[in-house]
């Protein structure tokens, strides 16, 4: 598909992702938006231009469109693509967005070659208010080059970073979102029954930064964190020695503070080694600082 010809844009799956590339779409030049949702969509058009239309089927919604954005849950993203799929026209290009790849990518490898298949990652969430502070990663599903250009052309403000295999991003997602996503759940379940806004009266930076972090976490969609969790066969290791970890901190804490302490020292030791996490310090205060003039 060259470039230039992108003029409409199908949305299927009208979620809080979903609407956030309807506002995005409806107000780039020229562009018209179509949306399906097998749930009803409460959107008031009024609210956003013209080029926008609310289809009653799949079909109406996808069959003209230059680009189909599949927007829906991770566990069912491959059954949507293959209903599109038969409807699209000649050309066109095929955009899924989950957060793992593995067990789907073989699926768009046997997509038909007069389709284009992409797979990104839009590294944000449907609160990004400017594109140019995002990041959007790319795995190359037939022709790398191409569908980099692509990319870049429908998200030009973004940074695109390719990677380079659906295994080694799954890989990469095990500790950027697994990880975060089961220690911040962690945390949100053990202060479930607190004030939190209560204890932030009287916290420092530390607990009121972590505070967001759990309380974000906790809006995100829980198919989402249960697939995240549950489906990233690459999280498994990390999550065996977090709680190995945690077990060993509970232990030494309940029945011998000098090994604790010791322990503290090491863990210190061993990952300033690998980066100056004195910077990490002074970042932290410079978002409260930012955060506190909003």
């Amino acid at each position: 598909m060259c470039d230039t010809m992108v003029t409409s844009v199908a949305i299927v799956g009208v979620g809080k992702m979903g609407l956030w590339f309807c506002n995005y779409f409806s107000k780039k030049n020229n562009f018209s938006v179509s949306l399906y949702d097998k749930r009803n969509i409460n959107l008031d058009l009024k609210k956003y231009p013209y080029n926008i239309t609310v289809c009653k089927s799949l079909e109406t919604c996808v069959r003209e469109a230059d680009i189909v954005i599949v927007c829906v849950p991770i566990r069912i993203t491959i059954a949507v693509v293959n209903k599109c799929i038969p409807i699209m026209k000649k050309g066109a290009s095929i955009v899924e967005i989950t957060s793992l790849k593995t067990d789907l990518f073989d699926s768009l490898l046997k997509i038909p070659d007069h389709l284009v298949p992409l797979s990104i990652h839009p590294m944000f969430g449907p609160g990004a208010k400017r594109l140019r502070d995002t990041k959007i990663l790319i795995i190359p599903v037939r022709n790398k080059r191409k569908e980099q250009r692509l990319v870049k052309s429908l998200f030009n403000e973004a940074k695109t970073i390719v990677i380079k295999s659906p295994k080694y991003h799954d890989a990469l997602m095990a500790v950027i979102l697994g990880m975060v996503y089961y220690v911040n759940l962690l945390l949100g379940v053990t202060l479930s029954n607190e004030n939190i806004t209560f204890l932030k009266k009287f916290s420092g930076p530390t607990f009121n930064l972590q505070a967001l972090l759990f309380e974000s976490v906790l809006t995100d969609n829980s198919s989402l964190i249960s697939s995240l969790l549950a489906d990233n066969k690459e999280l498994l290791k990390y999550l065996k020695k977090f709680n190995e970890e945690s077990t060993k901190l509970f232990s030494m804490l309940t029945k011998n503070k000098v090994e604790l302490e010791k322990r503290i020292n090491k863990i210190k030791k061993n990952y300033t080694n690998k980066r100056n996490i004195a910077s990490s310090y002074e970042k932290m205060y410079s978002i409260l600082t930012e955060l506190n003039r909003k």
